[in-house]
């Protein structure tokens, strides 16, 4: 029997920060790169300065240096060939070994969690780091030698590989109390599932996998998977900006929960969804950029969003997108509201709006006597006059 913590502690070793690479396929990072599997160690270590607050970390450390208690986790990214984890049963021997690895620098690793704390320490001891990225004159450094060194060679905790790893990266991040925001919750979700998948398993299986890993008896992780499914196509087939997604992704999820919104881009719930194909059809993909955009807006074509209040999109989106004079009005005119007004149709539009004009001629009459002869109310009154001849014309 196997399972996730099974088997003796894993080798800890003080590894040198110059043996240890930033995460390429960090599912954090992965949405900020262009292309991914061509990221340079620089490119990784900008998107983290400039998405995830290295600088806080960065600060911590030179005032205080390296934490011990705080491991982070490793992989091996080059190792030699012959030599195999199995041979070495005992974690002390298997350090050892390692260690001799890292002595021969025959070995250099991979970090899967730390990936902050490993380019903070980075940028804080190699001035030609900072100077790439333009920010040697405020990134938080030290010339005290003793901290450097501190921080320079930090404790690590081993696996032999990255799988092994899926699950407490899991338990931790997405169970436990060090949660990641919700893009990286989902983005990690469907890389472990991508994990199974190529094991063999078919998608429900690795589902049902990934959900006796982290321990969720909810269809949380299926919903993950499928909402950063339509991530995915937004991305590649839309060739839609999906940064304010990233951002914001919970917002997908909302309207993904909406039953009518599901229906205007053609696509089931969440129990019915047919996960080997696409969500959504070639000819839903002018509704699902609608939606995106009425959500996120869409920074290539500078539009802005049409919600103000994520409650809308339940509130209010959810009934514009099932009539279609709703929808053209919010197309043409991008005011959510108006198109709200028209979701009962023209004529009960025309009826609320008349109602609305007489509840406030009626409140006006209230205090209008103390106004007698005043010019410019009167004119006023004299236009609403053509209006209601107007208005009636139009009805008889």
């Amino acid at each position: 029997m196997t399972f996730a913590g099974k088997g003796n502690r894993r080798p800890q070793l003080d590894i040198n920060i110059e043996l240890i690479q930033v995460d390429q396929e960090n599912p954090r990072l992965v949405p900020y790169l262009e292309n991914p599997e061509e990221a340079s160690q620089l490119d990784l270590i900008s998107v983290l300065y400039e998405n995830f607050d290295t600088e806080a970390v960065a600060l911590s450390l030179v005032e205080n240096g390296y934490f011990d208690e705080e491991p982070i986790v490793v992989v091996p990214n080059k190792i030699p060939s012959t030599f195999v984890f199995a041979d070495y049963p005992n974690p002390d021997k298997l350090a050892q070994a390692l260690k001799g690895l890292i002595d021969n620098n025959t070995i250099n690793f991979t970090v899967v969690e730390g990936n902050r704390r490993t380019s903070a320490i980075k940028l804080i001891t190699d001035l030609s780091l900072r100077k790439q990225l333009g920010i040697d004159r405020f990134y938080p450094k030290t010339d005290d030698q003793l901290k450097i060194s501190d921080i320079s060679n930090i404790p690590c905790i081993i696996y032999e590989k990255r799988e092994d790893v899926s699950s407490y990266l899991g338990v931790r991040h997405i169970a436990g109390l060090l949660k990641w925001e919700a893009f990286a919750q989902a983005a990690y979700t469907a890389s472990v599932i991508e994990q199974e998948l190529k094991k063999g398993h078919s998608i429900a299986e690795s589902i049902k996998q990934v959900q006796k890993v982290v321990g969720d008896r909810s269809d949380k992780l299926r919903k993950q998977y499928i909402t950063y499914k339509l991530f995915l196509e937004a991305k590649d087939n839309l060739n839609f900006n999906v940064r304010p997604i990233i951002n914001s992704f919970s917002l997908l999820t909302v309207a993904y929960n909406s039953a009518s919104i599901r229906e205007y881009l053609g696509v089931e719930a969440y129990s019915k969804v047919d996960l080997d194909s696409e969500l959504i059809t070639s000819e839903k993909s002018d509704n699902f950029k609608n939606v995106l955009t009425w959500i996120y807006g869409n920074l290539d074509t500078s539009e802005q969003p049409v919600l103000t209040d994520s409650r809308k999109i339940t509130n209010t989106l959810s009934h514009v997108v099932k009539k279609e004079e709703s929808i053209e009005y919010l197309l043409k005119y991008r005011d959510l509201d108006g198109a709200y007004e028209r979701t009962n149709g023209e004529r009960e539009y025309l009826s609320k709006k008349l109602t609305d004009a007489s509840r406030a001629m009626q409140e006006s009459l209230k205090f209008a006597f103390r106004h007698k002869n005043d010019d410019e109310l009167i004119k006023q009154v004299t236009e609403l006059e053509e209006l209601i001849v107007a208005l009636k014309s139009n009805l008889l």
